[in-house]
């Protein structure tokens, strides 16, 4: 029986699934790197501690839709480890985090925020808001209130589909959001937009467990645990990758796999490309 279209979305979905194991390995490493007060590698930038979003007490932000406190971060840029923001909080208005769109109403508009650190603008927070990978020039990609704000949070979390771009020099993903825009036209006098972040700091090793007995308990769980989620995440990396092999070396594909797919009128999934490039040297 030939292969069809729906056997590449199967192979891509088993990609995604890898890609979230790996998300958590990286963050049990955050864990135990926290709590060592180590660093496994070397990093450009990294966050040490810090910079939570917070909701401002302060009456001269009480324009400010997104507020953050004080942080500690590493930078390849600075001898010294660095404070950011430089007071105690930040706040950031509307039009500061979705900028100069058109005005629009009843939609959805995805963005990051990044930490960045650059040796002109120094270390600060930026926002990038998404546009498709196939445009990443082009206009911020608004998605209409079709449908709710899980299925909205779930195209966030795991769409492939989606480029944020930064010109910095070092930059890393503090925060996912998803802003909920009844509407907006620049002004902060008229615009209703409801913010909901998702929180993706990985704190890293700076201050650690110093306390004996909370080292002695817990330390060594965070290091069990690293390494259990470790053999689970080679063990299904192994296993999706003879699937795909298996997958691309079918006799099934005419005249075979890749000129099929040079050829299909629909392309492989975005992801699945890259991982057939990166994993197994197939490009297409």
């Amino acid at each position: 029986m030939a292969m069809n279209y729906a056997s590449a979305i199967t192979m891509n979905n088993l990609v995604l699934a890898l890609d979230q194991t790996a998300r958590t390995v990286d963050m049990a490493l955050a864990s135990q790197e926290y709590a060592l007060s180590y660093d496994s590698v070397e990093r450009n930038l990294q966050l040490l501690y810090g910079i939570s979003a917070i909701k401002s007490q302060n009456y001269n932000m009480v324009l400010d839709v997104l507020s953050f406190g004080k942080g500690l971060i590493k930078t390849a840029l600075s001898t010294t480890n660095v404070e950011v923001p430089v007071g105690n909080e930040q706040g950031y208005t509307v039009q500061e985090v979705l900028g100069n769109i058109d005005t629009m109403s009843d939609g959805y508009i995805f963005g990051k925020v990044f930490l960045s650190s650059d040796s002109v603008d120094g270390e600060e927070l930026v926002f990038s808001l998404a546009r498709p990978i196939s445009d990443p020039n082009g206009n911020p990609l608004i998605i209409s209130k079709d449908i709710d704000i899980n299925t909205a949070e779930e195209i966030i979390r795991t769409s492939q589909e989606l480029s944020f771009t930064t010109d910095k020099t070092y930059y890393l993903e503090l925060y996912k959001f998803i802003a909920d825009v009844s509407y907006y036209d620049q002004t902060i006098k008229n615009s209703r937009v409801f913010f909901k972040l998702i929180d993706e700091r990985l704190p890293r090793g700076y201050f650690g467990y110093t306390e004996e007995n909370i080292s002695r308990i817990v330390v060594s769980s965070i290091i069990r645990n690293y390494a259990l989620i470790s053999e689970q995440y080679n063990t299904q990396k192994n296993l999706t990758k003879d699937i795909i092999s298996n997958w691309v070396g079918s006799s099934t594909w005419e005249p075979d796999f890749t000129t099929y797919w040079q050829n299909a009128g629909q392309t492989l999934p975005t992801r699945l490309l890259s991982y057939l490039s990166s994993e197994l040297s197939i490009n297409i």
